[in-house]
């Protein structure tokens, strides 16, 4: 498979998690609900890649209704948090089990560098398609 095409591929990846990503935060910021989670306890879990082992926090929070939501977090950490350990996040109303650490920057940086990554990634390609900068050729 062409270089070139291995960019292209995982340029639009980039933009596309950068954009779901956007949109999740723009939305719990928007309609979200803030609360305190405690760590109830952590999963320990080997990535694919097998580079590294992550602990994905369990988180336990009260909400707005009244309703006790234990949630893992859809981000893992190195090391553990500790347990007992206490946590901002932010809810969605309609679906308490959709939840976010509440932080700056997975909320807003994160998914904006996703997709600037994404599309130097896509000029990169392109370059590379015309000519222009002839890195991946042999």
């Amino acid at each position: 498979m062409p270089a070139e095409i291995v960019v292209f591929v995982i340029s639009i990846i980039n933009i596309a998690i950068g954009i779901q990503f956007w949109q999740k935060g723009n939305h719990l910021l928007k309609n979200g609900k803030k609360a305190t989670a405690v760590v109830f306890k952590n999963n320990f879990r080997t990535e694919t890649s097998g580079d590294k082992d992550l602990y994905y926090p369990v988180v336990r929070f009260l909400t707005d209704k009244q309703e006790w939501i234990t949630q893992e977090l859809n981000t893992g950490y190195s090391p553990a948090k500790k347990e007992g350990t206490k946590l901002e996040i932010i809810y969605d109303p309609n679906d308490p089990q959709s939840i976010q650490i509440n932080s700056a920057f997975q909320l807003k940086i994160l998914p904006r560098l996703l997709i600037i990554a994404g599309i130097v990634l896509l000029l990169f390609g392109f370059s590379e398609l015309f000519d222009i900068t002839q890195l991946l050729k042999d």
